[in-house]
Formats: structure tokens, sequence, C-alpha cells
């Protein structure tokens, strides 16, 4: 049984693939295109790439799709003897795909633009297999003429597609990281992020850049080079990303510029020196005389089988947020006597966990943002847990210490401490917590009935959730937040200085 390598990327909504056969390489979308004397359906203009003129088709509009889709790539496309270029929302990788896996589709069109279809190994999604010979002879089609890609691309994914198992070449992504080159074996990549647009996150450090949102997720980000021990990415240096699965999830690892994707000869990859380098465990040898230098192979194998990254890679939530997947317990664990006979529930959501005083946890959902300690606080002296107030995305917030509103005292380092922003209704407000542990999944939470909603949060009267192992406080920061606003949605102060003593 033979198969085809296919590289596939994503046009609006749909994915599409070519074999690595038709694909020259993957570039970003620049600013602007080149206009042409020329119209045709779908033309958009041209790219100039290395002093060659490729003609860029817009797909979306052969298919009749013209929303917007932010950041893109243009996927340089070759096939009998031209090049052209197609725009794509994002690169996701490169699949194996046997022949008896493909499954002939029928389209009433005049030239319609796939005839085959296959189900994705890794995710089972739907993928139509581009035919290059109809968007080829599209009516007014621009063809320029194939000058060849670099380093004999064409030729080499020729040969790497019929050959591959073989193990005579392999096709690898160039990337660049500031001043360092890497090279990974694109079967390990699952998607390229053209512009990496990061937001904070809990866990954000010297190894963690934040989330960057692929589809419905937001995956964590790490520094490339910090990963690899290879000392940090400047942040000028962080504008791409590359993005890798794990057994629990997507990782991003922050790149500078991915170069091109080539085909390389196993006997140029040079092995590894056997000592002094801090990257070893992750590198597999040195490729020299590539555009931009030589480049440091990586073995993805091991970098997906890294169980710390495995671990960063879990933490990925989704954009709207992770609804909670409960049930009643079957042996609910009551013969514990710091339950009472009190309900548990199988609870199964996401949970961030944090210090204050004790370690705490608040439902993930219920964190609107996470931001640092602010910069232009305005004080309040009055010695409570209501700190001052401060301005974010043009709106004054409040800004509270949760130890204090939780009856505690704690000191706090305003250059590690992180504030969460919560919301109810029309109010807003920041609660300061000295140090963010992880963003983790429940295995069970207490149920109490019968308590008044309106309620101070105290840590004696919080239910408790199960987090690998630990019981801990749940805190509800939305409860904190609505005793302390009055009718109307405006500050009932009375009730604030009321709700700060019973707490």
């Amino acid at each position: 049984m033979t198969g085809t390598l296919y590289g596939v990327f994503t046009v609006a909504d749909v994915q599409v693939a070519l074999p690595l056969s038709e694909l020259r390489e993957v570039i970003p979308c620049p600013a602007a295109f080149d206009p042409l004397l020329a119209v045709a359906p779908g033309l958009v203009g041209a790219v100039n790439l290395r002093h060659q003129v490729i003609p860029v088709l817009d797909l979306r509009l052969l298919l009749g799709r013209r929303e917007a889709t932010g950041a893109e790539v243009v996927v340089v496309v070759t096939y009998d003897g031209s090049v052209f270029g197609l725009l794509a929302n994002v690169v996701r990788g490169v699949v194996l795909i046997e022949d008896d896996a493909h499954l002939d589709i029928s389209v009433n069109a005049d030239l319609p633009l796939f005839s085959r279809t296959f189900e994705r190994p890794d995710d089972s999604a739907v993928v139509s297999v581009l035919d290059c010979a109809a968007v080829r002879h599209t009516p007014g089609m621009v063809l320029a003429a194939d000058t060849g890609g670099p380093s004999g691309a064409v030729a080499q994914a020729q040969q790497a597609a019929a050959g591959i198992s073989a193990g005579g070449r392999r096709m690898m992504m160039l990337l660049r990281c500031g001043e360092i080159g890497l090279a990974v074996d694109v079967s390990h990549i699952h998607s390229v992020v053209p512009e990496l647009v990061l937001k904070s996150s809990p866990l954000d450090g010297p190894t963690i850049h934040g989330v960057v949102q692929l589809g419905d997720r937001f995956v964590p980000t790490v520094d490339t080079l910090a990963v690899l021990g290879l000392g940090a990415l400047t942040p000028v240096d962080v504008k791409r990303g590359v993005s890798l699965s794990f057994e629990r999830g997507l990782l991003a690892f922050a790149v500078t510029e991915v170069v091109s994707i080539i085909a390389v000869p196993d006997a140029d990859v040079l092995p590894m020196p056997g000592f002094g380098l801090p990257a070893a465990g992750h590198a597999i040898g040195i490729l020299p005389g590539q555009e931009g230098g030589s480049y440091l192979v990586l073995d993805g194998a091991a970098l997906r089988a890294d169980e710390d990254l495995g671990t960063i890679a879990a933490l990925g939530t989704p954009v709207g947020g992770a609804p909670p997947v409960t049930r009643v317990a079957e042996r609910p664990e009551a013969a514990d006597p710091r339950f009472d006979g009190r309900a548990i529930e199988t609870s199964v959501r996401k949970f961030l966990t944090y210090d204050a005083g004790v370690e705490l946890a608040t439902p993930l959902t219920q964190i609107s943002e996470i931001v640092p300690y602010p910069a232009d606080v305005i004080p309040f002296v009055g010695g409570g847990p209501l700190r001052g107030v401060f301005t974010h995305q043009r709106a004054s917030v409040p800004l509270f210490c949760l130890t204090g509103l939780l009856g505690g005292h704690l000191e706090v380092d305003e250059a590690t401490a992180r504030v969460l922003l919560v919301e109810a209704g029309d109010a807003r407000a920041g609660f300061i917590v000295p140090q963010l542990r992880a963003i983790e999944e429940s295995a069970w939470e207490e149920r109490r009935t019968g308590t008044d909603p309106g309620a101070p949060v105290s840590l004696a009267g919080s239910p408790l959730v199960k987090i690998d192992g630990r019981m801990l406080p749940r805190i509800d920061l939305e409860q904190v937040l609505r005793t302390m606003v009055g009718d109307h949605g405006r500050s009932d102060p009375a009730g604030d200085r009321r709700a700060l003593a019973d707490a």
C-alpha cells in the first residue's frame, strides 16, 4: 500500500490539501499586493518573491465567501511548469494519506476546484484536495513560469513525497529565532501562526509569553530559545509562531520568521557534537549551507514527548470559556468528616489556582482578564481592602486586595502580584492576588444548598473543590463583587463596609 504526503491549510472554514510535490513554500501575507494588468476571478494581485513575480488568488472569492479572516499566509503552488499563490488562513501541517483512503467526489460545475477528499487522521476533519489543473485553467488566469524555489524545493519535494519511507529525504521547515536558525520535520508541525498576537496569561514568565488564539482555543506560547536553553527571544523578535500537537493539547513556539519548507537529504544533516551544547536533548544535527546560514535540526518527536511541555500544552482553554461538565457522583466522598454529609458532584472544568495567604481556586470563566499590578493606581490610604482605583480600557476600575477581603493580611509585592479582572452585570473590579499558581481541572466540587447568594464570601463558608489531589476553597469572585454593588449596578458604600466588616 502506498500513500501521498499532503500539506493542509485552511481557506475560510474549509480545510484544503495539496500534494507536497505541488506545494513549494509558505510565506507571510504582505500588507498589500502589487497590481497586475489583468482581471480574473479571485485574482488579488502579485507578490514579488526573491525577484520572481507570482500571481496570487483568493479562493474565497471563487467560493463566494467574502468575509474577513484576519492574518493570512500565501501558499506558493507549482504545477505543470507554472507557479501561483493562494491566500490561506493558516497552515495545518502535513499528513500522510494512504491511496485507498481517498474518496472521489463529483461537483456539478464547469471547473470544479476539487474531485477528491479524505478524512484527516488526527482530528477526523474532512479535507478537500485542490485540483491545481482546474485552478490553472480558470478563465483569465495569470500564469508565471516556475523558475524554481529555494534549494530546488520542487524537485526535492517530488522525490521526498515519492520516497519518504525510504529514509533518503525529509521535508523540513526552516525557522529563525533572532540570529539562530532552527529546522524541524514538517510532519511534527500542526500549524503556522503568521502573526503572533499574544494575550497575557496567568503563567507568563521567562519561558511562557502568553496565549495565542488558534481556532476556538487559547494556546500557550513558549519562548523557543528558552525551551532549548539557548537564551531568550527579545520582544522585537517575537513575530510568528509554529504550533505542535501534544497528547493533551497544542503548544505554540514563538519564532521570528518562517523561512521556507524544503526537502533535506539525510546525508546533509551533520551529527551534533557529543558535548557542550545546551540544546543537545532536543536536537539531532546541524544543517549547513542553507539560505541564511546553518540551522540546528530539532527532534520534533522528542519535543512532543517532553512531559514539561506537554503539561503546558494541557493548559490551553476554549475561547468562550469552559462550561462545567457535571453529574452527581456515584460514590461521593462524604465519608470524609470534612464534608459532614454535604453533597459532592463530579465536575470537570478549568480553575485558576492562586495564593492569597492560602491556596485558593476560582472558576476560570469568572475571570475576564489577568493583568500586572497597574502602574497608574490612584491610592486610597484608609487601610482597608480597597487599595485605590485605576483605568483599564478607558474605564475606571476599583482595586481590592483579595487577601484583605477574606479577612487576612499579607504584604503584596507589586512586581510579582497580578490583578484578576471580574465583571458582574455592569460592575467591574480588580482583585489583587500575590501569586498565581496554574490553570487546572477539577475532579469534584462541593455543592451547597440553601445559602444566601448575597452573603459575604469567606474562607470558612466557601465550598471545596478537589484539584489534582488537593482540596481547595472555591472562591466565587463574581459573588464577592455582587456583595459590594448596590441597586442599579452602582456601588453601595454602606453595603461595601458591611461586607468588608463581615469578611
